[in-house]
């Protein structure tokens, strides 16, 4: 990526479902999920290279972090509260602060492409819109005096000591950074495109994790935004859940089903006869996705005045991608209105990263100025 001179810029997008970074030698996504090992705990399995382990140097005490996480635990055994999960206020649980130092170790490593090399370090990170009065917290939570230890695959211990002045951390709104994103080019410098968009009418939708964001730019004046924390991936899960339980009679998480995605399969008990059945659920998935995206569609209509004068919807996220056939299918007789992914000025990065590039960018440049 395009650096600076006199620093060294990170982007970081701590989601609910997984944490995007981007800084000058690389891009990284993991699984926004840690657990701390029990003492004497003994891992049998070969270390994958996407593994990553925290150690905190007071404690001694050490986390799985991402995949890894969720890999050495039986969904029977995961009885993380969905509060640290996926709580608005989780930036000073445990969990959170492992993940967030991951994020910023693994902004913070030297590989063939360079290192910090001593420079300061600057950070910017984004908030759903309605959430920007949590961004002191943040500050607070990211900032000051960071030392532990991360192990990426069967690599060395790397300690990391460093400091973050909480005046270096900057929150801006989610969805600005995936318009950014689209505004920009790969070496940083706004594109041509970008003064369209900003004498255009254009609405960000954004559908994340745990909120979808949906943010409304006229004329270049941010004249209006939303977040609706029950039409993100985690209403889809949570109906999912629900569904699992009438169906099948297992009670079974939001937590424990992404642990059960990549095998796509619960299983049911009948304890008296010794019997055990696995069930598919990627059928339900699917249904509740299709559903939660149309009430998405639906409520933003009425938002927006079915889009009568709008000329660009600016789609980011992962969630997107999942919908992007359902919801683009709604706009297909919509002259005069075009659908642009955040990642379009991108192609080596998937629409996950499009909030987190355009944090990056900001930064940057806002650094070089």
């Amino acid at each position: 990526m395009p650096a600076s001179e006199k620093a060294w810029p990170i982007g970081l997008d701590i989601g609910y479902s997984a944490v995007k970074g981007i800084c000058p030698n690389r891009s990284f996504i993991f699984p926004a999920y840690a657990r701390k090992l029990p003492e004497g705990r003994v891992t049998l399995k070969e270390e994958a290279p996407s593994d990553l382990r925290y150690r905190d140097v007071k404690t001694g005490e050490i986390w799985t972090v991402g995949s890894l996480a969720y890999d050495e635990v039986d969904a029977d055994d995961v009885m993380d509260s969905e509060a640290e999960l996926f709580g608005r206020h989780r930036y000073f649980s445990p969990m959170f602060q492992v993940i967030a130092r991951t994020g910023m170790a693994l902004g913070l490593e030297t590989n063939e492409y360079g290192g910090p090399d001593g420079l300061p370090v600057y950070l910017e990170t984004g908030l759903p819109p309605k959430y920007l009065s949590d961004a002191s917290v943040l500050k607070e939570a990211l900032g000051g005096h960071h030392d532990f230890e991360l192990k990426i695959g069967n690599g060395a211990w790397k300690r990391f000591t460093f400091d973050l002045p909480q005046e270096h951390i900057h929150v801006m709104p989610q969805p600005l950074g995936a318009l950014i994103s689209a505004s920009v080019g790969m070496d940083g410098r706004q594109m041509p495109i970008a003064q369209t968009y900003f004498s255009s009418n254009l609405v960000i939708f954004d559908p994340g994790f745990g909120t979808l964001d949906d943010y409304t730019v006229r004329k270049g004046s941010v004249v209006g935004y939303e977040t609706f924390p029950e039409l993100g991936m985690r209403e889809v899960f949570a109906r999912t859940c629900r569904d699992i339980q009438r169906m099948y009679g297992v009670e079974i998480s939001v937590p424990e089903l992404q642990n059960r995605l990549a095998d796509g399969t619960i299983r049911s008990m009948d304890r008296r006869e010794m019997k055990a059945v696995r069930h598919p659920f990627d059928d339900l998935l699917e249904k509740n996705s299709r559903r939660v995206c149309e009430e998405a569609v639906e409520k933003l209509k009425s938002v927006h005045n079915y889009y009568a004068d709008v000329d660009y919807i600016i789609a980011a996220g992962g969630t997107y991608d999942a919908w992007a056939a359902d919801f683009n299918r709604v706009f297909k007789d919509m002259e005069g209105l075009e659908i642009i992914p955040g990642n379009v000025n991108d192609p080596r990065l998937s629409n996950e990263y499009s909030n987190v590039r355009g944090y990056y960018f900001y930064l940057l440049n806002r650094l070089n100025r």
